[in-house]
């Protein structure tokens, strides 16, 4: 994907605030359901897995700037809905989410689905959102740890197995709209949920709860533009995009998750080429959960 400049960035963020204002609301709260092996919303603890993430109820502005991101993370429980960047919640402080390099292949960890018909639809590695609210996506989950950003911009550890992370959907490219944010929990085989969390597609949660979803937005609040990124002339990155800038400390952390997730798919079409050649040789599988793209 070619990163839009942050300028150009800052006044469509604006003016895409604008649209979805006037826009006509959700019709229904978002829906996410994230299914893996089994079909359910468990990852393996020590290696990448490999989830279906589909949504529904969220809001689509044909031509609109922008769409969703679809990341893999935390948020912070003790303020219920005031994570939401729509409620003023700030990345880094009142939600993480692992840090992921730009571009169409990236190592998975994030998705940008565009609105249909969006400006910003070449740029979308995980499709387009339909006019009907409902997407559907590949999600790679990094593992029981993942390096997320803070709010100021170093790499912190995120530890999954002491609290509970997720399946993360907010407003893309600076856009902060209310209707489509939500949090879906997602747990790892071995592990127990975080306490006082029942994690979607556990054993027992559909049935108690069905699909988690988000809490109803306010059919007539308008989306936002959050702070405008910071000044390319001055060397300040981007604050209206998710991915790491090139360089940095995070974006070498991306760098070797990326190379890992590379490194497991070789190691899988190797194994591959063996079975088919009617040889069984000694190349290692891939790490568990990885799957082509």
């Amino acid at each position: 994907m070619t990163p839009t400049p942050l300028r150009a960035l800052a006044a469509a963020a604006l003016t895409a605030a604008a649209t979805l204002g006037l826009a006509g609301p959700a019709a229904a709260a978002p829906q996410v359901v994230v299914t893996g092996e089994g079909g359910q919303a468990v990852a393996a603890p020590d290696a990448p897995t490999s989830v279906q993430v589909s949504g529904t109820g969220f809001q689509s502005v044909p031509g609109g700037f922008g769409g969703v991101y679809v990341l893999f993370g935390w948020v912070d429980p003790a303020i219920g809905d005031g994570w939401r960047p729509s409620a003023g919640g700030v990345s880094g402080t009142q939600y993480r989410y692992a840090v992921d390099v730009q571009g169409q292949e990236n190592a998975g960890y994030q998705r940008f689905v565009a609105f249909p018909g969006s400006t910003t639809a070449v740029e979308a590695n995980g499709g387009v959102l339909a006019e009907d609210g409902s997407w559907s996506t590949d999600l790679t989950i990094p593992g029981a740890t993942l390096a997320a950003l803070d709010a100021d911009g170093g790499t912190v550890e995120v530890d999954c197995r002491v609290v509970t992370c997720g399946v993360i959907t907010i407003g893309a490219h600076g856009v902060a709209n209310a209707n489509n944010e939500s949090f879906t929990p997602v747990t790892f085989a071995g592990a127990a949920p975080a306490a006082g969390t029942e994690a979607a597609g556990e054993p027992g949660a559909e049935d108690a709860a069905g699909p988690t979803s988000a809490a109803a937005p306010d059919p007539t609040a308008a989306a936002t533009a959050v702070a405008a990124p910071a000044d390319a002339d001055a060397g300040g990155g981007s604050g209206a995009a998710p991915w790491v800038v090139a360089g940095s400390a995070a974006a070498a952390a991306a760098g070797t998750a990326v190379a890992g997730v590379a490194a497991a798919r070789v190691a899988r079409r190797r194994r591959q080429a063996e079975v088919a050649a009617g040889t069984t040789g000694t190349t290692p599988a891939a790490a568990p959960g990885d799957q082509q793209h």
